[in-house]
């Protein structure tokens, strides 16, 4: 295992090679300061981060010490960065895809599943379908950005793949990019609208929450045990933190929290929150899927990302979404459409809106109420997310890349894909014959509408 973090609990089979991470300068912070989260200069500060991070780890000579031993499957965690698929066939092993959200553009491209623009919303835009004209336009247009984006961060990419997989020993990088054995997503059919995925695009939503949740620290066992009108659950994510809240939003929340019956247990990466009141416990780290397990948190405050909502519908807990950046307006849009959310806009937000959505939050059952059967709805499987994903990773080792499930779509240009070539001939044909038709001329023996 190649990654940036530390497996806090040593595993007998498992291997580490823990290399080192580029931070975006200051752009965690700037979402939370000076709104700039869906700033140009952002995404871009974010890719730079994620080619550096890959640079370094595959320069790393813990990786180097190993590029000769023998794999049966390589398995990348994918986001923008695609340049390292390479180490699929240095090791002449297939490559599996393990994505943290729903299905993109690019990780489309990579089995060539298809899109359906038409009917599945944009991640970026969400809602649960397309209800008009105006819906598919908007979706139309998200889409073909997001095919320049694609298209910009590829050919950016092609020069790392010719440096560290040359052409001369590997398959091209546009090669190695048709050549994904297994797509794994972060998402489960409950959470949106039905789509189409070829076999080899798989969806594992919950991979990390276990089926038995561990025994919490006594300290926040004992806290939450404690909690006569229950426990808010309050955390911004693993990359934003709370500590870079602006004052006034931080004395906006805690002059809130203050007013509160309940109990807050806030994710909080310094030391402790200056001025807490007596009902709040703040902790640097917490097992967030054995925190929200406990049959004591009755709300969860969220920044909306893909892995607390999942675990939020999977133990049955109402959120109140605050999103900052990519996909969290989206998750939190869906959830709101299922009415076991509430959303606030984090620039407008204030002690006013804030206690507002958490009374009603907390004293409506309704959400808690939707919630639980939507939580029956997403627990119903025939088997957890992560024997399905290990059952898919063992197919395509055995399998040795599983070819029979390569969709040819994956292989074709978008004019022989949409079969835009085959309609301009038989428009180019159709002409011809309606202008021989109108001048009497013979058509000749060897026209048709042929691909």
């Amino acid at each position: 295992m190649v990654s940036p973090y530390k497996l806090s609990k040593p595993v007998a089979n498992y291997r580490e090679i823990v290399v080192k991470k580029v931070e975006p300068s200051n752009m965690t912070k700037d979402f939370l300061q000076k709104n700039t989260g869906n700033s140009f200069m952002g995404m871009v500060n974010l890719f730079q981060s994620q080619i550096r991070t890959a640079e370094m780890a595959l320069e790393d000579p813990q990786l180097q010490a190993i590029k000769s031993e023998h794999f049966d499957l390589v398995i990348v965690g994918y986001f923008i960065v695609d340049f390292v698929l390479g180490l699929g066939p240095h090791f002449n092993a297939p490559t599996a895809i393990l994505f943290p959200a729903g299905l993109s553009k690019m990780t489309a491209d990579f089995v060539g599943n298809p899109r359906a623009i038409s009917t599945v919303p944009h991640i970026l835009i969400g809602g649960r379908g397309m209800k008009s004209f105006r819906d598919r336009l908007t979706n139309f247009l998200f889409s073909g950005v997001e095919n320049v984006i694609s298209a910009i961060t590829s050919y950016a990419q092609a020069s790392y793949y010719e440096r560290f997989f040359p052409s001369d020993r590997y398959p091209t990088y546009g090669d190695v990019r048709k050549n994904v054995s297994l797509v794994l997503l972060n998402t489960h059919f409950s959470q949106a609208i039905p789509r189409p995925y070829l076999p080899n695009v798989v969806e594992v939503g919950g991979l990390q929450i276990k089926a038995k949740p561990d025994p919490l620290p006594k300290d926040i066992q004992e806290w939450l045990d404690g909690a006569e009108h229950g426990v808010v659950y309050f955390c911004l994510g693993s990359n934003l933190k709370s500590a870079d809240l602006p004052q006034v939003k931080l004395d906006a929340i805690l002059n809130t929290f203050a007013q509160l019956k309940q109990r807050v247990l806030w994710k909080w990466e310094s030391e402790s929150i200056p001025n807490a009141p007596p009902n709040v416990l703040s902790k640097s780290w917490l097992p967030q899927d054995d925190v929200l397990a406990h049959k004591n948190v009755i709300l969860f405050i969220s920044h909306g990302g893909l892995g607390g909502v999942t675990e939020a519908k999977y133990h049955g807990v109402p959120v109140l979404g605050i999103p900052i950046f990519a996909d969290q307006s989206q998750n939190i849009q869906s959830m709101v459409a299922d009415g076991i959310a509430l959303q606030l806009d984090y620039q407008k937000l204030d002690e006013e809106s804030f206690s507002r959505a958490i009374n009603i939050m907390v004293s409506e059952h309704r959400f808690r109420d939707t919630i639980k059967e939507i939580s029956r709805v997403y627990r119903d499987r025939p088997q957890t997310a992560l024997d399905l994903a290990c059952y898919w990773m063992e197919y395509v080792a055995r399998h040795k890349g599983a070819p029979h499930l390569h969709y040819p779509g994956a292989d074709m240009s978008f004019l022989e894909l949409h079969s835009l070539d085959v309609i301009g001939r038989c428009r180019v044909e159709v002409r011809h014959l309606a202008v021989r038709r109108v001048t009497n001329e013979p058509a000749p023996p060897s026209a048709s509408c042929e691909a």
